[in-house]
This record gives C-alpha cells, structure tokens and sequence, in this order.
C-alpha cells in the first residue's frame, strides 16, 4: 500500500500551536492593565507612602509634609524653618497616571489642586505619627474611585468603589 505525501505530521501540527501559543501570550502581555487596576495601584502606593512616611516622621523625630498638585504630589522635610522638597527614594515626587483625577479634601471641603510650580504643602505629618486630616479621592474615566482617609491620629480607611455600569 502506497501512502499520498498530503497532510501535516503531528510533530509539525505542534510546532504551529507552540508557535501560536506563545504569540498569544505575548499579546496578552502587552495589552495595558484596565482603568481601575491602575487606580487601585495608584490609591495603594499613595497610602503606602503616606504610612511610610508616618513612620519615617517617628523614627526621625523629624515633621514631614505632604504636597498635593493636580498632576501628581511630593514630600518634604522641615530645615530649619522652611520645607524642601525630598529628592531621593522612596519620597521622591510622584506622577498620577494619565487618565486618573486626584481630589483632596481638609475638614470636609475639597481644596483647588494648584500646578506643581506653585504647591506649597497641605498636609503635615507630626514626628508624633499624627497627620493633618484629610480624604485623597483618586477618579478614573470609567467613574470609579479609590477613596482613602487618615484621621488626626494617622489612622487609615480605604475603599475602591467600581463604577455599576
């Protein structure tokens, strides 16, 4: 019996599905996290941050501050009587991702985000771990938002709320 060369071997077959695989992986990879994973990671490092620094204040003896601004926000330290502005890790200034809008609340009211040329801080972080009150409210496209509130005593209270659709 003579067999007709027609067809592909099994062995070439996984070769083309190994191949399509890993081009799906890669294309998967490279599709861009969703609004609301971003904003959920922006919320989380800032109240990271912010707790890092509470530590950082308590450990230095030293009082902290927090500048807000309508693209992003930075730290700084007291030096004698003036505020500069930190320059190394981990509280370097910070830009929000694109498409997020930040909101900051002092006793309830919501306060104009200046441009980062003209910030002057808001928030004081007290060597004693004690925090100015205050609500960062982050806003996505999609309308959800992750709300995040330290109280006088520096305790925190998040919640990401999702956009019903």
């Amino acid at each position: 019996m003579k067999m007709n060369g027609k067809g592909f071997t099994l062995i070439e077959i996984m070769v083309v599905i190994t191949i399509v695989s890993i081009m799906f992986g890669a294309v998967i990879l490279a599709f861009p996290d969703s609004s609301n994973d971003r904003l959920k990671e922006q919320g989380k490092r800032f109240s990271a941050l912010i707790s890092l620094a509470q530590d950082e204040a308590i450990l230095q003896s030293q009082d902290l501050a927090l500048a807000v601004y309508d693209s992003g926000y930075s730290f700084y330290r007291r030096v004698g009587a003036k505020w500069v502005a930190y320059s190394d890790k981990p509280f370097v200034a910070r830009v929000i991702d694109g498409g997020l809008h930040a909101e900051v609340l002092l006793e309830g009211l919501s306060i104009k985000l200046p441009p980062p040329k003209k910030v002057k801080p808001q928030i004081v972080i007290y060597s004693s771990g004690e925090i100015t009150p205050f609500s960062y409210n982050l806003n996505n496209q999609e309308k959800s938002k992750y709300l995040i509130q330290f109280d006088g005593a520096g305790n925190l209270k998040q919640e990401f709320i999702a956009n019903e659709k």
